[in-house]
């Protein structure tokens, strides 16, 4: 059974205070896999964090977890003492409690993790960045002692004498968003050279969903299932027998390339901490043990077949993808590997795992491939007179893919009933990458709601593109291009904000108090002589989240408070069932800075809310978490959520109450009613 005080003692007690922080809080944030990568080798946080930091969560925001722990792993003959012998040195390996934490967590910290973005408009961009999210770190596996701590590393006796920098790289387009890439440089700076190395990403994988079963217990890490695709040197894992098709999801595991090219691809699966039975479905307990495994496919004693139709049985299993032989790596030398960590949606039978099912992985994993490629759009590891040469000379760009439109610079305002989503044109003056041509087509609204929580998905609302082209609708822009009331056109601009906002689209007949969530993406044109489909910005760039209601109503107009529903019976259709604690109602006509009071009958005040339109909006109460709401919420300012809570915590009895908005100097007053019936 696994005991899930694992990570917060392996980050903590085990490796200590070392000169470099230990760092396992940064995870990918910009497309829909969100990915913890620490600075010593782990991807992953083993729950230790749960629920605040995701592990590897996708799609993101949705609570299915992918990712108990992994790292990577590499293994080599080296000389010792005038002996040779095999060693490996391991960041992660599979641990049956806390008292065990540090022995296979090989790599200590070098670096802090250094972040970088390619997008203009993001905090961390750099032109020197790869890809939207870069993360970049280096670890070590020469210390047998965590520096800093006096603490030695259980069974690290024998150090490659390795020096690792990782970068991985993360896009937000809708293509190359549910995956992660990690590019290994492995430098070999012990004074012998290391022979017949392989390397592998190793990986303890659980498909399934935190929101409906907590991660712990050993039924928890049961429920998974297995496959291998040696013609994609893909590895992965599904939930087979848990969530019942609410956890819908592989992960997966893909090699995609290195300098030198390697040998050969293995694939490996064991039962965790199993000692028993056939030698194959064992967890290596040693670094020979190790090396076996990433030197061979399950060990060379059952065929490929065989595995594969036993890996289906839903049980508790880690993974391992190695390549390798590299001949001989001599010291100062360098040898670079890429893996991508793949998520997508599984369609089908929990149980089902054949071409159909596979579809969104296989897609995804293709992807991935694609961005390693680069330039080199064949994939034959040189570059052809007819692919791009971006540098001009002749050498392959990897980490590069046909990027969409720039995502449209967007604004909502909301309203009652209504939304007015405004955005710029400046996706209209993209080029592509590779061919340097403006490649623009059109813009694509998209939908959700009215909903109950933040995680349904967006349906296509409208579409506007080019006209005369025959791509698209071809229906032209002039319907959403802001104008003067002479007609002509004018953009919009709003204060504090420099952006000019040509185009605007309302959406109306809105439901006041539910959640909506719209997107705007950008799309181009397919270039069928390069063999580049159509391409379209990620919704996540330029979408919101919202809640329509009425505007801030100062006190001089004649209005009393709005109330809804009201009156309030047994709950709200938006509740979906939820407890006492998760009720919800809305106080409207609120003027944007006040006190609400709730009174019942007798006098007595049941309890005080600040509002403050833009700030405290009572978005803190239970129904927000529990509807999956995260980030920045969008709405009208003048409505204010309240959980039918007295101040001591007691949900509110059946009853009248009066409900009163005070300004902050008490000279105003806005009165209501309200009306439970339970």
């Amino acid at each position: 059974m696994r005991i899930l005080v694992l990570l917060s003692v392996l980050i903590v007690a085990a490796r200590g205070q070392s000169a470099v922080p230990d760092d396992a809080s940064h995870y990918t944030d910009v497309g829909n896999i969100r990915l913890t990568i620490s600075n010593f080798g782990t991807l992953g946080t083993g729950f230790a964090n749960w629920p605040s930091q995701p592990s590897c969560e996708y799609p993101r925001g949705s609570g299915i977890e992918h990712l108990f722990i992994g790292g990577l792993w590499v293994g080599g003959r080296v000389g010792r003492g005038g002996e040779s012998l095999i060693a490996v040195s391991t960041a992660a390996v599979d641990v049956a409690s806390a008292r065990y934490a540090s022995e296979g967590f090989e790599f200590t910290a070098l670096t802090p993790v250094s972040i970088r973005s390619s997008l203009p408009t993001d905090p961390y961009y750099t032109p020197h960045a790869v890809s939207h999210r870069d993360f970049i770190a280096e670890f070590t596996d020469t210390n047998q002692v965590v520096p800093g701590t006096g603490q030695r590393i259980p069974k690290h006796d024998y150090p490659l004498g390795l020096h690792v920098r990782l970068e991985s790289y993360a896009w937000g387009y809708p293509f190359a968003d549910a995956f992660v890439i990690l590019w290994y440089t492995i430098r070999n700076v012990s004074a012998a050279p290391i022979e017949s190395l392989y390397v592998g990403l190793w990986a303890d994988p659980v498909v399934r969903n935190t929101r409906l079963v907590a991660p712990r217990g050993t039924a928890f890490y049961s429920a998974g299932a297995e496959g291998f695709l040696p013609e994609e040197a893909l590895i992965y894992e599904w939930d087979a027998a848990g969530d019942r098709g609410l956890a819908d999801s592989y992960f997966a595991l893909k090699f995609l390339g290195s300098e030198p090219p390697a040998a050969g691809v293995f694939f490996n699966s064991w039962q965790f901490r199993n000692t028993t039975g056939d030698e194959w479905t064992q967890s290596p307990q040693d670094d020979l043990a190790r090396y076996r495994r990433l030197s061979s496919s399950f060990l060379g004693q059952v065929s490929l077949e065989y595995a594969r139709q036993f890996l289906r049985t839903p049980s508790n299993r880690s993974i391992l993808l190695s390549v390798g032989p590299f001949a001989r790596l001599e010291p100062g030398d360098s040898l670079r590997v890429a893996f991508a960590v793949i998520c997508a949606k599984k369609p089908g039978e929990p149980s089902a795992d054949d071409e159909s099912s596979r579809v969104h992985l296989l897609r995804y994993a293709r992807w991935a491939q694609r961005a390693y490629n680069g330039t080199d759009l064949n994939g034959n590891g040189r570059l052809d007179p007819d692919e791009p040469d971006l540098r001009g000379d002749g050498s392959i760009v990897r980490f590069v893919l046909p990027s969409p439109p720039e995502a449209p610079r967007a604004r909502l305002v909301v309203g009652s009933g209504e939304a007015t989503l405004y955005w710029s044109d400046n996706a209209e003056a993209s080029r592509d990458i590779f061919t340097n041509r403006r490649h623009f087509e059109g813009y694509r609204l998209w939908l959700a709601g009215p909903s109950r929580e933040a995680l349904d998905t967006l349906q296509l609302l409208r579409q506007w593109d080019i006209t005369g082209n025959g791509v698209g609708y071809d229906n032209g822009f002039e319907n959403i291009r802001l104008r003067d009331p002479e007609g002509n056109p004018q953009p919009r601009r709003f204060p504090e904000d420099t952006t000019e906002y040509v185009y605007a689209y309302r959406l109306t007949n809105l439901l006041d108090g539910w959640l909506y969530r719209i997107g705007l993406t950008a799309f181009s044109a397919p270039d069928d002589l390069n063999g580049i489909p159509s391409l379209e910005s990620s919704p996540l760039s330029a979408e919101f989240l919202f809640i329509p209601g009425r505007q801030p109503l100062p006190f001089d107009s004649s209005v009393r408070l709005g109330i809804f529903p009201n009156p309030y019976r047994l709950s709200a259709a938006w509740e979906s069932g939820l407890s006492e604690r998760g009720r919800k109602l809305y106080i409207s006509n609120l003027p944007p800075v006040c006190r609400i009071r709730i009174w019942n009958l007798a006098g007595e005040e049941i309890t005080s809310l600040w509002h403050e339109s833009g700030r405290s909006e009572g978005t803190e109460i239970a129904w927000f978490r529990l509807a999956a709401v995260q980030g920045t919420l969008h709405t009208s300012g003048g409505i204010h959520a309240w959980d039918m809570l007295s101040a001591a915590g007691q949900p509110v009895a059946p009853g009248l109450y009066i409900v009163t908005a005070e300004s902050p100097d008490g000279t105003d007053v806005r009165v209501g009613y309200l009306l439970v019936v339970k």
